[in-house]
Order: structure tokens, then sequence, then C-alpha cells
């Protein structure tokens, strides 16, 4: 019945009532509802009561004014006949001759004309009447009496009490509604008074004159007034009833009007308490101005963020906390964007009461009457300093690498196009440098990564010295620098900045107290001879930077067409070598060793080769390097030394005691499973582990680390050899050979090639040999090709041999024939 309020308010704003203050709105609705409908009820029922009573009343009167008319006619037509003395009629059947004044002498006569006529008195007559008309008539009249001549005139109860009550003076006229028959009359009687005129009837009875000898009543029935008595109390009753419920109906719907009025009202109390408690409590600060721009009200927060208290602003003007940041354009079209789309929002700076400038969010808001006429201006704003230094600080991360603070790659590729664009459009030149660290690894590996960050700072700071303000230099990532230089003259401008690099970079770098040295390679592309945007500019320069790293390192090389091709030869490389790996298309060849002193052939070196279904037989020169970067050298490795010490266990059966020697990539040392990878190779081949050799590299070994130099005496523990490769080439101190478990030093080739030409080469070679016995290591002479290197070596007492004049490296088959060719003459020497 009562409407739930669901905080529509008027204007369309939502809002929200209390449960508790909505339900007491709608008690006391109730209450004065209930007390409404009370009262108009008992209005109405004292409405009807009054109305029934009052047609009761009509009632009675109609029906007494017809009785007092009926009375009166009764008695006027009595009163003719007994001063007439009565009315002669002829007897008949009908009316017979009375039997109750038979006393009377003339009470029968013969008319003139002969006719016998009998009397008839006024009750007689009246009587006769009643009886034979009184349906029609209705009303019933008669007199009666306690001492009667006729006992049909003998009172009734009702008569007699009466009569009773006119004989003792109570009475004179007695009128009210009795029961005749089981049906209601009105009834209406007085008292008869003895006259002379009845004397001659009546005189025996002796009642003196002005006595009361019985009275004269008249009923008149009540049926047809009742009747429409009833019919009005129907009306009446209906009449009321559709006025209660128009009534009823009408206190309801004021009573749901009135609860939605009070419910608005109280709604639109809370809102403005609401309203007042916001703007007290807003974490915003909020100035309200009248249209002219005088300031109205302000609320806590806004002296809490200007400083200026309220007391200081009323009347004043927003201008006072404007600041110096914004010139006249910028507050024209604020206050255009206010008059015509109603609001403004945005960044604006203003200051404070003690001069301090801050970032405020601010919204402005046009309050316009119904007739669309400005009424306020409501501005709001809040302090973002810390927001927008905190966007601004992102935004550096997002373009600017964290440890150098240069350009990141995100930056550095969106000025390299802009760079493009800028020489397209004036038709300049410009080059991008692409460097890589040379030696960084190195640093980064044995010093730790605090000392890489330090040197990767420092190299930032050399190359910024080394460029023109207008210039970009970034880092992309890791060891990896980019320099743009937007606007060149010739191509030797670029490279006279790839010499400053390249010297600034020479010199050591004091990193946590220790000197080191690093160095670049730099590749050089140029615009517009290398490409037409930005993206082909930087693979292009990165392109020319591995192509001097492979030149030797710490050099620059401008891009040609060549490296594309090369490069595009690397990827198809790439992807055949992976497929390689997939589906073993490798072959283990295997290359002599010769003791000199016996002549007979002791071991062999392990070789792997790449035969490719379309390209052939691929050089290990090409793909190694190439799986080292991929990753992939580890499982060829692993192929390699399964494979040779599978096909060692044959040969070792057929009798031959030959040892085989097996290459590691140091790849495989950056994780700690080569030990038992090499235990797994040994028990699942079987062969001996004394019979295995571990090639190393002399460039890696320097390097090693502890960790890894654990790892060298774990598979010398194994009872597997370790021998250092291409010994001679590692430009270091020989003094770590004492901290290594090696056994064997393989002198490299290009000592070996000049030898007999060469007397230093000599000189270097013996003192090698000299150095290597002295630690009890053997030694190993690779890349013999001619008889007077291996005389030499033989002279200077070299342990073993190994090269083309022995034999080339040759596959499994063919070892077994070059094996039993070579063993009369090994038993030849031998005796």
């Amino acid at each position: 019945m009562w409407p739930e309020y669901d905080g529509d308010a008027p204007g369309g704003e939502i809002a929200r009532l209390p449960p508790r203050d909505a339900e007491r709105i709608r008690h006391t609705v109730i209450r004065y509802c209930l007390l409404a409908l009370v009262l108009w009820t008992s209005l109405l029922s004292l409405s009807l009561w009054w109305n029934v009573e009052r047609q009761k009343a009509t009632t009675t009167t109609l029906a007494m004014s017809a009785a007092r008319s009926a009375f009166n006619k009764d008695l006027a037509y009595r009163r003719w006949a007994s001063e007439h003395g009565g009315v002669y009629v002829e007897p008949t059947e009908k009316t017979p001759p009375s039997p109750w004044m038979a006393h009377l002498p003339d009470r029968d006569i013969v008319a003139n004309d002969g006719r016998l006529l009998t009397l008839m008195n006024p009750a007689y007559m009246l009587r006769e009447m009643m009886a034979d008309y009184g349906d029609d008539y209705g009303i019933k009249g008669r007199i009666v009496g306690i001492v009667t001549l006729n006992p049909n005139n003998e009172a009734d109860p009702w008569e007699a009490e009466a009569i009773g009550q006119f004989s003792s003076g109570a009475l004179t006229e007695k009128v009210e509604v009795a029961a005749i028959d089981g049906q209601p009359y009105m009834r209406l009687i007085k008292p008869f008074l003895m006259e002379q005129s009845c004397q001659k009837c009546h005189g025996h009875l002796g009642f003196p004159n002005g006595s009361v000898r019985g009275a004269v009543g008249v009923s008149v029935p009540m049926d047809p007034y009742l009747s429409v008595e009833h019919s009005a109390v129907r009306t009446l009753a209906i009449s009321h009833g559709a006025f209660w419920l128009v009534g009823i109906t009408g206190i309801l719907l004021i009573g749901r009007r009135s609860s939605a009025k009070w419910l608005e009202k109280a709604m639109a109390d809370e809102e403005s308490h609401l309203a007042a408690h916001v703007f007290s409590n807003a974490l915003e600060a909020t100035i309200i101005t009248d249209p002219k721009g005088r300031i109205l009200r302000v609320n806590p927060m806004f002296t809490e963020l200007t400083g200026y208290g309220e007391a200081e602003v009323i009347g004043g003007n927003p201008r006072l906390i404007r600041s110096d940041h914004h010139d006249a354009d910028f507050y024209a079209e604020m206050w255009q964007a206010i008059y015509r789309d109603g609001s403004w929002r945005g960044e604006i700076w203003n200051r404070r009461k003690n001069g301090q400038v801050f970032v405020a969010w601010e919204s402005i808001v046009a309050v316009r009457d119904d007739q669309g006429a400005i009424r306020n201006f409501v501005g709001s704003f809040s302090d973002i300093t810390e927001q927008v230094e905190a966007q601004r600080h992102i935004l550096r991360l997002a373009h600017y690498d964290v440890l150098t603070e240069l350009p990141n790659r995100v930056l550095f590729l969106d000025r390299l196009e802009r760079a493009v664009l800028h020489a397209q459009r004036h038709n300049r030149r410009a080059a991008l440098l692409f460097l890589d660290l040379d030696g960084f690894k190195k640093v980064n590996d044995t010093m730790g990564h605090r000392a890489g960050d330090e040197l990767l700072k420092e190299v930032a700071v050399r190359l910024k010295q080394c460029i023109r303000l207008t210039d970009t230099i970034a880092r992309l990532g890791g060891d990896e620098f980019t320099v743009l230089l937007g606007e060149i003259s010739s191509d030797g401008d670029a490279a006279v900045v790839a010499e400053k690099v390249l010297a600034g970079l020479s010199a050591s770098f004091s990193i946590e107290g220790r000197d080191v040295f690093v160095g670049a390679s730099i590749g050089i592309s140029l615009f517009p001879d290398d490409g037409p945007s930005g993206d082909e500019l930087l693979k292009h320069a990165d392109t020319a930077m591995y192509q001097a790293k492979a030149a030797g390192k710490g050099c620059f090389n401008f891009y040609s067409a060549e490296m594309t091709q090369r490069e595009e030869r690397r990827l198809e490389l790439e992807s055949a070598l992976r497929q390689a790996v997939e589906e073993g298309q490798f072959l283990v060849h295997y290359q002599p060793k010769k003791n000199l002193a016996s002549g007979i052939i002791t071991g062999f070196e392990a070789l792997v080769r790449w035969l490719h279904p379309t390209l052939g037989m691929v050089s290990p020169a090409d793909f190694i390097p190439l799986a080292e970067e991929m990753h992939l050298i580890e499982r060829i490795d692993a192929f390699v030394m399964r494979q040779a010490c599978r096909q060692g266990v044959q040969w070792l059966r057929a009798g031959h005691q030959i040892s085989i020697a097996v290459n590691l990539s140091g790849v495989n040392f950056a994780k700690d499973v080569l030990v038992e990878r090499v235990r797994k190779v040994l028990d699942e081949t079987g062969f001996p582990a004394a019979n295995l050799e571990l090639e190393l590299t002399e460039s890696f070994v320097i390097d090693l680390a502890v960790d890894q130099r654990e790892i060298l005496q774990r598979l010398r523990a194994l009872g597997v050899r370790l021998a250092i490769d291409d010994f001679g080439t590692g430009y270091s101190s020989l003094s770590y050979l004492k901290r290594l478990p090696v056994t064997t030093l393989k002198i490299d080739r290009s000592f070996i090639r000049d030898m007999a030409c060469d007397s230093r080469d000599m000189m270097l070679v013996s003192s090698i040999i000299g150095i290597a016995h002295s630690l009890g290591l053997k030694v190993v002479a690779e890349g013999i090709e001619e008889l007077d290197q291996m005389t030499i070596l033989t002279a200077q007492e070299c342990d073993e041999i190994q090269g083309y004049f022995l034999a080339k490296p040759m596959p499994a088959d063919m070892v077994t024939i070059f094996l039993m060719s070579s063993l009369p003459s090994s038993l030849a020497a031998g005796a």
C-alpha cells in the first residue's frame, strides 16, 4: 500500500534515505491516516444515524398526520350523523335492523312510499363501512368503550388502557405504534364524551353528558410507510457507504502523497545535510563563486591545500591562487570551454599562500537556473603533484635505462625514426653506430655483476664525452650501445666518431680498485645508403658490428650488402644446424697422434664433421661457433664423446692400445652436469677413463672461475686426462698451469708453421716443451705438415705430433685400415 521510496529524489538525483527515517515517516503517515479513517467513519456513522432517525421521525410524522386526518374525518362524519339522529336505510341481509337498538321505538319506520327503513347509528355505519371497504381504505376507525351496546365495540386491551387513562384524566390523547393482528399500525385514540345527541341510543347505559363513555380511535397501517422508510434507509446506507469509500480512498491517496512528500522532504533534508557534510569533509578543495567570480564559500580542504582561511578569501577572486605557469591563452580557452560546454576539467598549476606552486587536477562547473542563466561556479581540485612526479618517473623508467640513465631501446627507436624522417625531409645524411663491448663478459663473470654494472656506467660516461649534444647515445641492453648521428656531412664523420669511441674505451677503467680493460666492436650503417627506415639501419648496423667482432674485435666496420648475404647464410645455417642436431647428421672423424720416441700411433683426436644433405660437408669453423651461440654445442659434444668412446672400445678389443681425445666447449662448464655426463658415457660404453682425454682451449682455461676449476678436479678424479688445446695463444702467464690438473699441452699450429724458418718460433716451442716437461706434462705439437718440422720436434724431445704429415682426419672404417697399415712400421721402429 505504501510506496517503497527508492531514493529517486526530485531532479533525477540518486540518494538514499536511512531506512530508520523512512520507516518513521511511514509509521507517522499511517497513524495520521488511521486517525482520519476513524474520524471519517465516525462522522459518516453519525450522519447515517441522524438521517435514519430523521427518516424514522418523518415516517412517524406522516403516519401520525394520516391518522389525525382520518380521525378528524371520522369524527366529523360521526358528529354529522349524531346531530341528524342517524341514517335510515332499507333493511337488507347486509344491513339488517340492529338488535342493539331494539329498545328504540323509532328504530324501524315506514317511509311515505311504504318502504321499511331501519336506523343505523354512526358507530354501526362506520363499522360496516370498515368491514366492507377497510382493505381499500387501509385505515381502521372505530368507537369503543368499556360498556357497550354492541359487543363488537368492546375495547381491546390497548384501547381499554387508553380509556382508563382518559377517565383518570392522565391523557387527553394517545398516539403510538402498536400491533394489530401482528402488523404495526399508527394508532390514534381520543376520549369519547357523552353528549346529548348520544342519549337517544346510549342513554340507557347511564352515562351523564360530559363523561367518558368510550373512545374514538383510528389505526393507520405502517407497512407502506415502513417500506418507504426502509427504502430511504437503504439509500442512505448506500450513499453513506459510497461516501465512506470515497473518503477512505481520498485518505489513502492523501496518505500516499503525504508519505511521498514527507519522504521527498526528508530526502531533501538528508541530501542537504549530506551535501553540507560532503562539502565540509571532502578530500578535494571546493570553492563556490557567484557569476562574477566572487568567492561565496570554501571548504576546509581548500584551506588545507592552499593555506588561505575562509575569512581571507570570502568575497575575493580565485585568481589569488593562480600561478605564473600558464599564459593568458590557457585561461581564455578554459573559460571558453566552461561557457560553451558547462564545465572544464584538466591539470592546472596553482600557488599556495606561502608561494609554493603545486600541480592540481581541477574541475569547474557552471551551475544554471531554470532559465539557463549562470547562478554559480563550483570548482574542486586536488593536489596531484606526487602523482605527476611519479608519472614522470615512470615515463623516465619506460624511456631511460635505470643503470646508465641513457635512453633505452624504446626511446632510441623513437628518436631513430624521427631522425630518419628529418633526414628525408631535409635531404640529409645520418649514421647509426652499434657498439658491443669486448671483454665485458669476462669482467662480469670474474668480478661479479656489481662490478659489471659499475663498468657499464663508466662506459656510458665516456661515450657521452665522444658525441655532440645533438646526437643520441642509448643502451639497448646488456653490453650493447648505439650512437645516433642525426646529421653528418660525409661517411668520414661517422668514422671519426667511431675512432673517438674506440680511443675513449681503450683506456683502463678503475672498478673496485682494479684496472679493467675492455674494448668495443662497432658496426656502422648510413642513411639513406643502407636502408630507408630505422629498423633496417639498426639491423644493418648490428650485422656490421658482428663482422667487426669477427674481424678481430676492437675495430669498426661499415655495413655492406655482402654482410647481409652472409647474415642470410648464417640464418639458413642456424636452421639447418638445429635440424642436424635433431636428425643426427653429424659424423666423427679421427686424426692420429704419433709418439716421436717410439714411432707408435698412441691415439686419435675425435673431430666432428657435418654432412648436410644439400650443402655437403660443412666446415667446423662455420658451424662450431654458431653451435656455441645457439647453445647446441653441449649436445654435439656429448654425441662426439659417446661415438668416440664406443669406437674406441672396438679398437681396444681389436688389440690397439690407443687413447681418444675429445674437444670440450667452455659452454659445458656453465652447468654442473659435465662430470656426471662423462661418467655416464664411460659407464654406458665401457671405455676406460684413463684412455679418454678431454681437450680445452687455453683461452677458456685462463678465465676459469674457482667453481669451474673444481669441475676439472672432479673430472681428473674420474681418471680422465685433461689437455690444453691451442696452447700459446692465450697471452697470459704460465703460472696458471700449476693450479690446473692438466696432463697434456698441445702447442698451437701457429708456432709450428714457421718453426723451420723462424728461430723465434723455434725458441718459443723449445721453451714450451721445456716448461711443460718441468711440470710433468706431456707435449703434443699440432699442425705438422713437413718432415723438417717433425725432425726439429724430435730433436727438442716433443712427446707426440699430430697433423696432415701424419694423416688427415678420417672416418672410423679408415682408421682400422690405417692402424693395420701402420702396425708393421711401428713394430719395426720399436725394434
